[in-house]
């Protein structure tokens, strides 16, 4: 089914429980996708058209140099500027082909089709595509947006546990913007999501980024978790997963947004929180490694009335309301992180 998202959002949205065949372009597109859901793809019978390209996909190898054999493989078949290029993998390879379609021949058509639940609920909707540079993820991008997304429950069944959390956290957090505590609560049991809920997050975050396309106010609450989320996965070496990365980050935004003075998150809900976080405390790292990288975070900007001082444009929640925004120190995470490890212990 198509989502009904508002008239005139670039992409359009299909959710379907398994592959159809007849959303993928009819002719001139090629193919990019992780090696990973190859099988999958092909047992549902799904073609593969000349120069499709199956890659391994990892964040470490999220870098612009990375495009370069994918570009020079489409100027050789050769791909024309009516092409389209499909991507079928999850979020780091959204991001890669989706920057990599902007960038040949100034920008060509491009497909997603998400394979991991984060990338079906984040990465692949709202045009943000990009490669990390060594002073922090996704310096290097564009705002591009697929043409057409297609999100399929059946490639969620080829996950494994670690995967399907990991991508829960992203709905989580659009629960916390929403300011909706009791769907933020469903979210926190395990397995696979249904397909309300996939459809519910998806609508939440259309309507956002159809209001604000490029960033420059409201879409800046789908940051919530990702700041001091996106420093503690690059100080853990990436061992942590992104999602995995972004509950952390949110858990402690609730820290922050109570600092702050904002209404504070029920001691229970806390708790169960940190309890579905616990697991990961031993890749959390201390403070002095995640300060550096929060300065060079790309939402930081010059504080106000303080020349060579940075303030972070910071994502706060509150219970029974939406996310607020305030342009805070980096150091103002530091008593969040401290109270983060305390929670995880």
């Amino acid at each position: 089914m198509e989502l009904s998202l508002p008239p005139g959002f670039r992409t359009h949205v299909f959710v379907e429980e398994a592959p159809d065949g007849s959303l993928l372009p009819q002719e001139h597109w090629t193919l990019v996708g992780d090696l990973a859901v190859r099988e999958a793809w092909t047992q549902a019978g799904l073609p593969e058209p000349p120069g499709t390209l199956w890659v391994a996909v990892e964040e470490s190898a999220k870098r612009l140099g990375v495009l370069v054999p994918w570009l020079e493989t489409w100027a050789r078949l050769p791909l024309m500027r009516n092409a389209t290029v499909v991507a079928v993998g999850g979020g780091v390879l959204t991001d890669m082909v989706g920057l990599a379609a902007s960038l040949y021949m100034r920008g060509i058509r491009w497909h997603a089709w998400p394979t991991t639940l984060l990338s079906q609920v984040d990465a692949g909707l709202g045009g943000k595509t990009g490669v990390d540079l060594d002073a922090g993820k996704n310096l290097a991008g564009a705002f591009h947006a697929p043409q057409r997304m297609v999100v399929c429950r059946s490639f969620l069944r080829t996950l494994p546990p670690r995967q399907l959390q990991a991508g829960r956290w992203e709905i989580f957090k659009m629960a916390l913007v929403a300011g909706d505590h009791a769907w933020a609560e469903t979210l926190l049991a395990e397995g696979l999501p249904d397909s309300d809920t996939l459809l519910r997050a998806l609508l939440a975050k259309g309507e956002i980024v159809h209001r604000d396309p490029k960033e420059a106010g409201e879409r800046r609450l789908l940051n919530l978790g990702h700041t001091l989320g996106h420093a503690l996965e690059a100080a853990s070496d990436y061992r942590l997963l992104h999602g995995e990365a972004v509950g952390l980050g949110t858990l402690a935004a609730c820290f922050l947004a109570e600092d702050q003075g904002l209404p504070a998150f029920p001691a229970p809900f806390l708790d169960r929180t940190a309890a579905a976080l616990r697991h990961l405390a031993p890749m959390v790292a201390p403070w002095e490694a995640c300060a550096g990288l929060l300065a060079r975070d790309k939402k930081s900007g010059p504080r106000a009335g303080r020349p060579g001082r940075t303030a972070i444009h910071c994502i706060l929640p509150c219970p029974g309301a939406p996310a607020e925004q305030r342009f805070l120190p980096p150091d103002a995470w530091a008593p969040a992180h401290r109270r983060l490890v305390a929670a995880l212990t």
